[in-house]
C-alpha cells in the first residue's frame, strides 16, 4: 500500500510540474502554440485476474503528456495506477504503470494503442492461496501491458474513455490455463520435496471513465478576444 501511495504521489507531482512548465511557455509568447498536451483521466475498472476465475472492481487514474501531432498521429507518454476496491474471493491486483501511447486524431474520436510496463502486487484473499505445502499471502511482479482504447470528445476539455489492457504477470507457482498446475515432486538422496516453480497470469483490465484536457494557451485565446 505504501508503494502504491508513493506512486500516486509521484504522478501528482509530475502533473503539477508539467502544468507549470506548459503554462510558463504559453504565457511567455503571445503566439505560442500548444505543442504539449496534458490530460488526466480516471474511471472504474473491471479486472478478470486469470486466477481461478477471480474478479476485481476498482479505480484507475492516470495522466498523459502528448507531443506534436504528425500526420494525425500523436506520441504520448502515459502514467497510470489501478487499485481494487472490491477485491473478490480469490486475489486482488494493484499496479502502477508507465509507457508510450500512439493516438490517432479522427475529429471527436481518438483511438489509440499503448504499451505500458510497471510493477504490480497480488494480495491473495481468504488468508492466503495454498499451492501444495505453500501458502502465498501476496506476490509482486513486473507487469507488461499492451492495450487499446478510444477517447471520444464531448467538449474541448472533456472526453469519454474506454480502455482495454491485456497483461503479463509472474507468480511464484506453476500455472496452467489460469489454475495452479500439478505439483512437481522431486526425490533425491536427501529426501522428497516439492520443487519451486514459477508461472504466468494474463489478467484483463477494462476501464470506462472520463478524460480532462488542460488548456495552457488560454492567455493567448483571451488576448485574441480582447483585440
Amino acid at each position: 500500500m505504501k508503494t502504491f501511495t508513493a506512486a500516486v504521489a509521484a504522478l501528482v507531482a509530475l502533473i503539477s510540474v508539467s502544468a507549470f512548465t506548459a503554462q510558463a511557455q504559453a504565457t511567455a509568447s503571445a503566439t505560442a502554440t500548444q505543442q504539449l498536451a496534458l490530460s488526466a483521466f480516471g474511471g472504474g475498472t473491471g479486472t478478470y485476474t486469470n486466477l481461478l476465475g477471480g474478479r476485481n472492481l476498482g479505480f484507475t487514474a492516470g495522466a498523459d503528456l502528448g507531443f506534436m501531432t504528425f500526420h494525425r498521429y500523436r506520441p504520448v507518454l502515459e502514467l497510470r495506477g489501478t487499485y481494487p476496491i472490491h477485491k473478490g474471493q480469490i486475489d486482488a491486483q494493484k499496479e502502477f504503470l508507465g509507457g508510450i501511447k500512439i493516438e490517432r486524431d479522427l475529429g471527436r474520436m481518438h483511438p489509440y494503442v499503448n504499451f505500458l510496463v510497471g510493477r504490480g502486487q497480488i494480495d491473495y484473499q481468504r488468508s492466503g492461496f495454498q499451492v501444495g505445502s505453500f501458502i502465498f499471502l501476496s506476490s509482486t511482479s513486473t507487469v507488461f501491458s499492451p492495450g487499446v482504447g478510444l477517447d471520444y470528445d464531448i467538449t474541448p476539455h472533456l472526453a469519454l474513455k474506454g480502455d482495454f489492457q491485456y497483461q503479463y504477470w509472474d507468480v511464484p507457482f506453476a500455472t496452467l490455463n489460469g489454475s495452479p498446475a500439478p505439483i512437481t515432486i522431486v526425490t533425491t538422496s536427501s529426501g522428497t520435496f516439492q520443487a519451486a516453480t514459477t508461472g504466468t497470469l494474463h489478467p484483463k483490465f477494462l476501464t470506462v471513465g472520463a478524460v480532462y484536457r488542460f488548456d495552457f494557451n488560454h492567455y493567448y485565446h483571451r488576448s485574441r478576444r480582447e483585440r
